[in-house]
């Protein structure tokens, strides 16, 4: 399993790795388990939806660990129907590949 920390030494955090910090901020919010958010990703189909307020949450506890802005308010609006996996490419997109995660604020 990939932790948060794992990511602190690339340079822009791969698909993979930023969906398993994801799914750790996600049990945060919903005060569950990592295994209990995957499996539920499970059981809808390998993605979940998750509700706009829940995604600012995951998104504001990911800036605080990597000390950057990685999403606009407007990225999150309803019409964008927010899923992990949406959420996931949101922030690969928008993260600058020339700036290094932090190491400080990883993990």
């Amino acid at each position: 399993m990939v932790s948060i920390a794992a990511v602190a030494h690339e340079l822009r955090p791969g698909r993979e790795e930023l969906t398993v910090a994801i799914v750790e901020a996600l049990a945060q919010v919903r005060a569950a388990t990592v295994g209990e958010v995957r499996d539920e990703m499970a059981m809808s189909g390998g993605d979940l939806e998750v509700d706009s307020r829940e995604a600012e949450a995951v998104i504001a506890i990911l800036e605080q660990r990597y000390g950057r802005q990685l999403a606009n308010v407007e990225d999150l609006e309803p019409e964008c129907l927010p899923s992990v996996g949406s959420l996931t490419e949101l922030i690969h997109r928008r993260w600058p590949a020339d700036q290094p995660v932090s190491a400080s604020r990883a993990g």
